[in-house]
């Protein structure tokens, strides 16, 4: 291939000035995430989110801090969005070692190299020469990569580049990152429109609700129809929709996949259980929900048979039916488990003797314990939100989520309260 071709198609996409002037809201738990395993590993960095959470943008970012920081030339950062029409002909493994040559001999200074590519499942056979790269000791670079996931799903990744890649997972917009885009101070009243509207970056820049639903129902129809149906060769749609919005609508619920059989049945939906449990792995594969394992305290054995499911983005929910601002107490729990997770936390729900505990998150050498409640309007839901906790005798914290008005001081047992908009865990 000509080598000025490539050298003119690089320069035309090194446009770093109109992208430093599109910048307009950094995401600063992922930046700072990625950023601290620059220079301390080699292994490649892969970002994984659900659709239109807006993992490009996390790349323009950290482009952007970098150019920033002022320490690498600007010629030593390249990124390859793969679905643009420059970059089609990189087509395999052997076409994007020669565009890395040209590239590495004729335009990058000897700096330490920042390469971003973008869609990477495009190019066939990409792992093999993208693991050159990484061990290649003549060559200081970082690699960053991410692609679809309606054409690559997370545990493929272990078969094409095993243990040499660090998963960073793009979450939709946190209940902070909501209250500086819509500039609003942390209070009650901003924390419900938050569980009441959507998380989803992309919403943000409709014009209003009529616009939002229907960019919601789009998104819902290309999850069904090209990354779930067409991937698995579903042939009833109708009836993946139906379990696609009964899922949706029944989440947080411990459930095994016999009792949510037998509610499908009820609900005159014709399908097996091995169709069930399929169809649950296909939703969690592109990050729709998240399950959580029960987890035995007295056992010491997380139980298979039994989980719960939340979803990654309550869009779904708030824009599907027609009564979206109801079940707010379930949207505060997926609300917790969501802001858990954003923050790193490994999350199980517990079962002590015979009682359950909302939310147990372990993160490094850490735990805390976690019951959620809409309000603690009398006496009973008292004792039986703060009772599962005290009979845990360790000593590692343990909280109730409420969105009571005022919050309760810390009991004898050291049980803190806390209101779900000021969480700061």
């Amino acid at each position: 291939m000509d080598k000025n071709y490539i050298i003119s198609i690089l320069n035309k996409n090194n446009y770093w000035e109109k992208w430093i002037a599109d910048v307009w809201y950094i995401r600063n738990d992922y930046i700072e995430k990625i950023e601290k395993l620059f220079w301390v590993t080699d292994l490649i960095k892969v970002l994984i989110w659900q659709r239109r959470s807006w993992k490009s943008y996390i790349i323009r970012q950290l482009i952007y801090n970098i150019l920033k920081n002022k320490k690498t030339p600007r010629e030593n950062i390249l990124y390859l969005n793969m679905e643009l029409d420059d970059f089609l002909f990189i087509k395999n493994k052997d076409i994007l070692s020669e565009v890395l040559n040209v590239y590495l001999k004729n335009i990058a200074k000897k700096w330490r190299i920042y390469l971003f590519i973008d869609e990477i499942q495009n190019i066939d056979w990409w792992e093999k020469y993208i693991n050159s790269l990484r061990i290649d000791d003549n060559l200081d670079i970082e690699i960053i990569i991410t692609w679809s996931n309606s054409k690559l799903l997370s545990w493929e990744l272990v078969t094409y580049i095993a243990w040499r890649y660090f998963p960073i997972t793009v979450y939709p917009f946190s209940f902070q990152e909501y209250l500086w885009i819509k500039n609003q101070e942390k209070w009650k009243k901003s924390f419900i429109n938050y569980l009441s509207t959507w998380w989803i970056p992309e919403l943000y820049r409709l014009p209003d609700a009529e616009f939002q639903k229907e960019y919601i129902q789009s998104l819902r129809n290309t999850i069904i129809l090209k990354d779930i149906a067409q991937r698995y060769n579903i042939k009833d749609i109708d009836v993946f929709e139906k379990v696609f919005l009964f899922f949706i609508w029944n989440i947080w619920n411990l459930s095994s996949l016999n009792s949510i059989y037998k509610k499908m049945k009820s609900e005159w939906i014709n399908i097996s259980i091995a169709t069930i449990s399929n169809y649950i792995r296909y939703l969690q594969e592109i990050f729709i929900f998240h399950w959580v394992s029960r987890y035995d305290l007295k056992w010491k054995k997380i139980l298979e048979w039994e989980k719960k499911y939340y979803l990654n983005d309550l869009s779904f929910l708030n824009y599907s039916f027609s009564n979206y601002d109801s079940n707010i107490g379930k949207k505060l729990e997926n609300y917790v488990f969501s802001y858990l997770i954003q923050k790193w936390y490994n999350v199980y729900v517990w079962n002590f003797w015979d009682k359950e505990i909302d939310f147990v998150a372990e993160r490094d050498n850490d735990k805390i314990y976690i019951q959620v409640a809409y309000l603690l309007y009398d006496e009973s839901v008292v004792q039986r939100e703060y009772w599962n906790l005290k009979d845990i005798r360790d000593s590692f914290p343990k909280y109730v989520i409420t969105m009571d008005d005022l919050q309760n001081t810390t009991d004898s047992y050291w049980i803190i309260h806390k209101q779900a908009w000021n969480l700061d865990l």
